[in-house]
């Protein structure tokens, strides 16, 4: 077996290549999708558009809640405490709205249905606007169900990908199809997510199915005390398992700079993973930052941001990693995010590497001309390693052997650094053959 990553530098490449190769080595994939667990396909939209019909909880041994102490990652949110005004007549007036309203939208509430004004208030009790921008929103009238179907852009990251949140028209609670068919019920859900928190006393509990695009599905949660929300998170809608738990608190009223240094912010945070997963986890931490939650006329000390990938047989596995904040003046965990979604028996028995990264790369660039000719003199390479591409449909279960190890090369072009909406392109190419498997480069 040959390593040829010593030699990379070589003349294989065009100069231009060679030259931006190890640019930016450093910087991974972009986060994953805001509000984790809303994404679903606009194919769902189109079912409930041409429908409008839709057809034992094994809770972890031992709870670790997050400390509770005053002080989170993301400032207290108020939701909503009244609608707007409602117009006179019930029929849509589009130019009222910012967005695109569909036909049929009712303005007014009638029948037992709420208005559009109170879907609206709904929705944003759960999907705060400071987070997500209402793209379009339509009706659907079905005899099981009516369905005010919500199209959202996230705030940040830019781009980041639509997906759409469902409001129910006669209770005003988010809706998704499949949820009737989860493993842990909304009930169910709600006890374990207060168990997390065992310091707080929300006034309210709102708990809402939601389809992850890497996860699956889970139970979200936001816990409210008068108009305020004061934790949020998710419990795995098949396990049971938290997968994450935030606390919400203020950002002022505190210490102009850290109380903590990193060393310790990472003891506390490796201490907490292995008391919340009942051990030690096979992990690499990959980054650690700090992220200040003052300005230069208001001081004040923020959190240590620590990310972890998940290893296995010495490789990373790419989409499973744990997320976890903790409080650089208490040093409580603020914030903890799992995403777990592979396992062991699916890894491929097959790691002997034939082929290097430079031939890695050429063989993805070449793949890259072929899709983008145009492009390819500005194509610039930004990382390229092994991992497990252990990315899959939730809720498919993985057969053993099915995830392999490849070469994955991130890359972008010229159209792509000028676009921040674009995402990097992403190439996967085979440890044995040298054969790009999969090719996510669009503009």
């Amino acid at each position: 077996m040959s390593d040829d990553s010593g030699d990379f530098n070589q003349p294989y490449l065009p100069e231009r290549y060679r030259k931006k190769v190890r640019e930016n080595q450093s910087r991974r994939l972009k986060r994953k999708l805001l509000l984790a667990g809303a994404i679903v396909v606009i194919a769902a939209i189109a079912m409930v558009l041409l429908s409008g019909i839709f057809p034992g909880l094994k809770t972890p041994t031992t709870a670790h809640p997050l400390v509770t102490a005053p002080v989170t990652t993301i400032p207290p949110t108020t939701v909503p405490a009244g609608h707007a005004g409602l117009p006179a007549s019930n029929v849509t007036p589009a130019e009222t709205y910012t967005y695109p309203v569909g036909p049929g939208v009712p303005v007014q509430a009638s029948g037992g249905m709420i208005s559009l004004d109170d879907a609206v208030n709904s929705l944003r009790v759960y999907y705060p606007a400071g987070e997500s921008v209402i793209m379009s929103v339509n009706y659907s009238s079905g005899s099981n169900r009516t369905l005010f179907g919500f199209i959202l852009a996230p705030v940040n990251p830019p781009g980041g990908g639509d997906f759409v949140i469902f409001i129910d028209g006669t209770t005003g609670e988010p809706y998704m199809p499949g949820q009737e068919n989860a493993t842990i019920t909304a009930t169910k859900a709600k006890v374990q997510a207060l168990s997390e928190f065992p310091g707080l006393n929300p006034e309210q509990v709102k708990v809402w199915f939601a389809n992850d695009p890497v996860r699956g599905g889970e139970w979200q949660f936001i816990f409210l005390t008068g108009n305020t929300e004061i934790a949020r998170g998710g419990i795995d809608a098949t396990t049971g398992e938290a997968i994450t738990l935030i606390l919400t608190i203020p950002h002022t009223g505190r210490p102009a700079g850290p109380s903590i240094d990193q060393d310790r912010a990472k003891a506390i945070a490796d201490q907490y993973i292995s008391d919340h997963n009942g051990g030690p986890l096979p992990l690499n931490m990959t980054a650690e930052r700090y992220e200040d939650w003052g300005n230069a006329t208001d001081p004040s000390a923020g959190e240590y941001v620590l990310t972890y990938e998940r290893i296995f047989q010495d490789f990373p596995v790419d989409t499973d990693r744990i997320v976890i904040a903790v409080d650089s003046v208490t040093g409580n965990v603020l914030s903890y995010d799992k995403t777990w979604t592979t396992q062991d028996f699916a890894f491929s028995q097959t790691l002997e590497q034939a082929v290097g990264k430079r031939d890695a790369t050429f063989a993805m660039m070449q793949a890259a001309k072929n899709r983008y000719p145009d492009s390819v003199e500005s194509v610039r390479i930004i990382s390229a390693d092994i991992r497990w591409n252990n990315q899959h449909t939730p809720g498919v279960t993985q057969q053993p052997g099915s995830v392999p190890l490849a070469w994955k090369v991130l890359f972008d072009d010229a159209t792509i650094r000028a676009d921040p909406s674009l995402p990097q392109g992403i190439g996967w190419v085979d440890i044995q053959t040298g054969n790009v498997t999969e090719l996510e480069y669009r503009h």
